[in-house]
């Protein structure tokens, strides 16, 4: 079997998302998409279905001309989770005119581009949000078999993506329309499963009510790996403090959310909030909590993000602290080319906008660092990172205007007499490339430093 050859962009990018195939006996499902194998060649039952190539098919397959092999290989699933269920009629029956309308937004932002669409859309999309978030629990659940579902999911894909869409107007607006498209995505994809109501998914995965509940969970050991502070497209600002739970191979966050309209030094705002507490009824600082160990009883941990709750329920008992080459903090070093394939699975696009089980953070072992270089064209800091292993990694970060102090400090970083021994980084993926961010130093001669917060000093190795 042959068929056009699709351009090499869309190659590259199917064979980047080959891992979100789901073979099924009745084809391959891809995303929100099924794509069969007929006589007629391959059928996929997206909108791109009638153009020459599509993406779905292409992931699903490969090229089509190796269609038939690619389908004779595919394996019939594992049996499906006793989870997976389809949503009573009843729901999908008033949940019907909000998803028309939601359709139909896309389509039209999709038509007009995100610049024209992002002078009048935001408020729409955001009205819209409101509407699908007030669909919740049906007032009248029958006696056996009700569920309490709504459109918690779709309702926040759209508040993000209005924010998104305000935020083209400023001067990020290139991260802006990319973080515009993969929402605009989310919610058409949101839109297809709610519709095609397969039973093939939990339905947590699509017609959530709200987001995951704090659930108390036994006593955590856990070990400070850094602290960010961090700013949001919409305007939102806040300190995390990201932890390693011991054992386990999971990151957790506590973070603290700055007053509204938090002004442009970030040291001003961002400071008080590493000082201020971690949990409310404990003497643990965020700071404290980002860089020692600590024994967390009666803590909340919300599952679908890992984010720990400030609750009072929460005390930490400190332990020794572990260096970052403890065997314990091993699940949690990024070193190797297992170890990639491994952190390659927290990273990523989710169809249906799931967050993932662990926060994409790693260590990293330093040997050196190469001078950095700005890209005034691209307005990109290229960094080149040699690990103890040998292997060299380099990276290009965007720049931002509210980043400026995080900046400073990289190139700071990387002409230092030492070198770190050790950096946290967070990883990404930016269209075809992947971000690694680093978001703490530990340097022998300086102790830790958080590259976001810290300010260091030119010609010195410490922070001021």
């Amino acid at each position: 079997m042959s068929g056009p050859r699709a351009p090499a962009g869309m190659r590259a990018a199917a064979e980047r998302w080959r891992g979100a195939r789901e073979p099924r006996e009745d084809g391959v499902r891809v995303g929100a998409a099924l794509v069969r194998k007929t006589d007629a060649g391959l059928v996929c039952d997206c909108p791109m279905a009638s153009a020459p190539v599509c993406l779905h098919r292409l992931v699903a397959f490969g090229p089509e001309e190796r269609a038939v092999e690619a389908v004779e290989a595919c394996a019939p699933p594992p049996p499906k989770a006793a989870s997976r269920e389809r949503l009573a009629e009843a729901d999908a029956a008033r949940f019907g005119p909000v998803l028309a309308e939601v359709e139909a937004l896309v389509a039209e932002i999709l038509t007009v581009g995100l610049t024209r669409a992002a002078r009048g859309a935001g408020a729409r999309v955001a009205a819209l949000a409101a509407r699908a978030g007030a669909l919740g629990k049906r007032k009248k659940l029958p006696a056996a078999g009700g569920r309490d579902v709504g459109l918690g999911r779709l309702s926040r894909t759209l508040d993000r993506l209005a924010v998104s869409l305000d935020a083209l107007a400023g001067t990020d607006a290139g991260e802006a329309a990319a973080a515009a498209l993969g929402e605009l995505a989310v919610a058409r994809n949101l839109v297809r499963a709610l519709r095609a109501n397969t039973g093939a998914l939990p339905l947590a995965d699509f017609a959530g009510t709200a987001r995951s509940e704090y659930l108390e969970v036994p006593a955590l050991e856990v070990q400070g790996l850094g602290l960010e502070a961090w700013r949001a497209p919409g305007g939102a600002a806040g300190v995390t403090a990201y932890v390693a739970v011991l054992g386990e191979d999971r990151v957790l966050a506590r973070t603290a959310v700055a007053p509204a309209s938090p002004g442009p030094d970030v040291r001003a705002w961002a400071e008080p909030l590493a000082r201020g507490p971690a949990f409310a009824a404990s003497g643990v600082t965020l700071r404290d909590l980002s860089r020692g160990s600590f024994t967390l009883t009666g803590a909340r941990i919300a599952p679908g993000t890992g984010r720990l709750s400030s609750s009072a329920s929460t005390s930490a008992a400190e332990r020794k602290s572990l260096p970052p080459d403890a065997p314990e903090m091993r699940p949690f070093v990024l070193a190797s080319a297992s170890d990639a394939a491994r952190f390659g699975g927290k990273i990523g696009f989710d169809p249906l906008g799931r967050p993932r089980p662990s926060l994409p953070l790693a260590l990293l072992p330093v040997r050196a660092l190469a001078p950095s270089d700005f890209d005034a064209v691209t307005q990109r800091l290229i960094l080149k990172m040699e690990l103890s292993t040998g292997r060299t990694i380099t990276t290009s970060l965007p720049f931002r205007e509210d980043r400026g102090l995080w900046f400073d400090n990289l190139e700071e970083l990387t002409r230092a007499a030492t070198a770190p021994r050790w950096l946290l980084v967070r990883l990404a993926r930016d269209a075809d490339e992947l971000l690694i961010e680093p978001l703490t130093a530990h340097v022998p001669s300086a102790g830790t430093l958080d590259l976001t917060l810290d300010a260091l000093v030119p010609g010195r190795e410490g922070a001021a």
